[in-house]
C-alpha cells in the first residue's frame, strides 16, 4: 500500500470547489514524548493555480507532518468562504455534506488496536451497513481508520444548524443503543458539524506501539 496513492482518495470524502477552504489538523499523539503542539494550516483554492493543485499543496503537507510524527486530520464538511482563520468551529461550518458513523474498541484506547479489535470493528460496520441498506441508504465509503473503522455517508446538502446537529446525534445513539458490544461501538460524540476526520495514506499513532498492536496506515476499502 502506497501512501500517495491512498491519500489521494480523501477527495472521494472531502468536496473541494473554487471557494473551498480546507483545514489540515496535525496532532500530536499522546504519551508521545517529547510533546509538540498542535499545527492547523488552511488551503484556500483561490491561492492556487487550480484546485488540483490546491489538493497536492495539503497532500504533501499532511504527509510531512505525519512522516515526522503528527496524526493528520481533515475537515470533513465545508468551511464558510469568509473564515478568517484559527482553528474552524461550528459556527464556520457553511453545510453538512457527509455523515461519519465511526466504529471504535471499547477497551484499550490509549494505544493501538490489535488485530481482533480492527476485525470486531469491521464485522460490526458491515453490520449497520447492511442494516442502513435495508432502510434504503446509499452505499458509503468504507475506511479502515487504523485502529478501528470509518463509514462515510453522502448528505444532500444539509443546513449547519441545531436541528441537523440534534437529527445527527440521534441517530449515532439509536445505532449504538442497536449494534454496539462488548469488544466495539460506535462513538457517539462525533456529531458536530465541525468534525475533522484522518487522513487516508497517513499513519494513525495512538500510545505506544508494542507487538500486536501496530501503527497501522489509515486507507479506504
Amino acid at each position: 500500500m502506497i501512501a500517495t496513492d491512498q491519500i489521494k482518495k480523501i477527495w472521494q470524502l472531502v468536496a473541494v470547489s473554487d471557494s473551498s477552504i480546507l483545514e489540515l489538523r496535525a496532532i500530536w499523539p499522546p504519551g508521545i514524548m517529547p510533546r509538540k503542539s498542535t499545527v492547523t494550516a488552511h488551503f484556500r483554492v483561490k491561492d492556487y493555480p487550480s484546485i488540483a493543485a490546491c489538493k497536492a499543496e495539503f497532500e504533501a503537507e499532511a504527509l510531512r507532518l505525519n512522516d515526522v510524527g503528527y496524526n493528520a486530520y481533515v475537515m470533513m464538511n465545508p468551511i464558510t468562504p469568509s473564515f478568517i482563520g484559527g482553528a474552524a468551529k461550528d459556527g464556520d461550518i457553511s453545510h453538512r455534506n457527509i455523515l461519519l458513523i465511526d466504529i471504535d474498541r471499547v477497551e484499550m484506547k490509549k494505544e493501538p488496536a490489535n488485530d481482533a479489535e480492527v476485525e470486531a470493528a469491521g464485522a460490526l460496520a458491515k453490520t449497520v451497513m447492511a442494516c442502513l441498506d435495508h432502510l434504503g441508504w446509499p452505499d458509503p465509503i468504507r475506511v479502515m481508520s487504523g485502529n478501528g473503522h470509518h463509514l462515510y455517508y453522502a448528505l444532500p446538502d444539509t443546513p449547519n444548524n441545531e436541528d441537523a446537529k440534534l437529527n445527527v446525534q440521534s441517530l449515532l445513539k439509536a445505532l449504538a443503543a442497536k449494534f454496539d458490544n462488548e469488544t466495539v461501538k460506535i462513538d457517539t460524540a462525533v456529531f458536530n458539524a465541525s468534525r475533522f476526520t484522518k487522513v487516508v495514506g497517513t499513519i494513525a499513532r495512538k500510545g505506544i506501539e508494542s507487538e500486536g498492536r501496530p501503527y497501522r496506515m489509515a486507507h479506504t476499502l
